[in-house]
């Protein structure tokens, strides 16, 4: 059963969830769009090129939370970094700033539940490195296992591991456990950023 989930009913689940949320948010992203503009009169989305399933780049999209052209663009965002704008503190802390991925799922670059996607210099690193390289094996998600505990605080290594145990075990059943446990974890405003 959990074979006929991942490879038929995951994917069309995905977009019929993700339509209809498009749909009841639509005013709400509106909105999200005008504050970001009205803020600094920048870009309203940051896109950023990410590695998904067998390897594959493509463009992630999110709300811009940062300023633009700031300093030291490498730096993770940390706990009270100048670089985030007003706006993009409360959607980093609600996860607001995610919602455009919708569009990646929609496209399926993405699905709702699967490892994050990581940056071309992050899987590069860990190219051929068994047992990693599963994660790939799948779509990256918008929330992943990791997120139901440790979002921002967990290291690299925690993730690659948590991702290739869900890679290994996709099922309707862990999705929505993922799903409800990601969803209070976000509401309490846990570990949004590194430590």
């Amino acid at each position: 059963m959990n074979r006929i989930y991942e490879r038929k009913m995951k994917r069309k689940l995905d977009c019929a969830i993700c339509c209809m949320v498009l749909l009841l948010t639509f005013p709400l992203l509106l909105l999200i769009g005008i504050v970001i503009k009205l803020e600094d009169g920048g870009k309203i989305l940051f896109t950023q090129y990410r590695v998904g399933k067998n390897r594959v780049p493509f463009k992630i999209y999110k709300f811009r939370t940062m300023k633009e052209n700031h300093e030291n663009p490498e730096i993770r965002a940390f706990q009270g970094d100048k670089r985030i704008t007003g706006a993009g503190a409360f959607l980093r802390r609600t996860s607001l700033d995610e919602l455009p991925q919708l569009i990646n799922i929609i496209k399926g670059d993405m699905a709702i539940i699967g490892p994050r996607p990581v940056l071309p210099e992050e899987a590069r690193e860990e190219e051929g490195k068994f047992p990693y390289e599963k994660r790939f094996s799948c779509l990256p998600g918008l929330f992943c296992t990791i997120d139901m505990k440790y979002r921002a605080a967990a290291t690299r290594e925690l993730q690659f591991t948590m991702d290739v145990s869900y890679a290994e075990n996709i099922s309707f059943r862990g999705d929505m456990v993922i799903s409800v446990y990601t969803t209070v974890t976000v509401l309490l405003g846990r570990n949004i950023y590194s430590s």
